[in-house]
């Protein structure tokens, strides 16, 4: 299953000056786009610790979104200077949508319904949470219960409309 938009690292947009700038202003900045540009350094695919630093509903993408800092692993990014730990990556946990009932995953083995509630029990057995019902799961990210726990990511690399990005593609506590 994968995120129609899948936002991993948040910019704010709306970072306005505090005095009013003119057009003259803006475009009267020194800068070369060829000489400039650097693509994002990435963590190389592998397994990494890390801790959870944010839990949230993103209730667009009808998921869960885990926010992890990795830390404790040592090496570099692909750029060989900006290194992995301090690195923020994220985990999305997909929660069925009423439409899922009725819709089959591609290989017409199981309804989304029943593969989201599939992932979500695998999940919580490896992080050792209860995320038995949407009213745990509303109380425990309410009370910060899940923030602060230690965490093995596995980190793999993907591309979405042209751009590589890391992606967590599996989250595990480590007692």
């Amino acid at each position: 299953m994968t995120d129609e938009n899948p936002k991993t690292e948040e910019f704010d947009f709306n970072d306005t000056p505090t005095e009013e700038l003119t057009e003259a202003d803006v475009l009267n900045q020194d800068f070369s786009l060829e000489d400039e540009y650097k693509e994002p350094p990435l963590i190389i695919k592998g397994n990494y610790e890390g801790n959870v630093t944010k839990v949230s509903v993103d209730a667009k993408s009808h998921a869960i979104l885990w926010q992890v800092v990795l830390e404790g692993n040592g090496g570099m990014r692909s750029d060989g200077s900006t290194p992995v730990d301090g690195a923020m990556v994220f985990y999305r946990n997909w929660i069925p949508k009423a439409v899922d009932t009725n819709e089959m995953i591609k290989s017409g083995i199981m309804t989304k319904r029943q593969w989201k509630i599939n992932a979500l029990k695998k999940f919580a057995d490896e992080m050792g949470i209860n995320m038995d019902k949407p009213s745990i799961i509303k109380e425990a990210i309410e009370n910060g219960d899940w923030i602060g726990l230690r965490v093995l990511c596995t980190v793999d690399i993907s591309e979405y409309q042209g751009q590589f990005r890391n992606d967590v593609a599996r989250m595990k506590q480590t007692f």
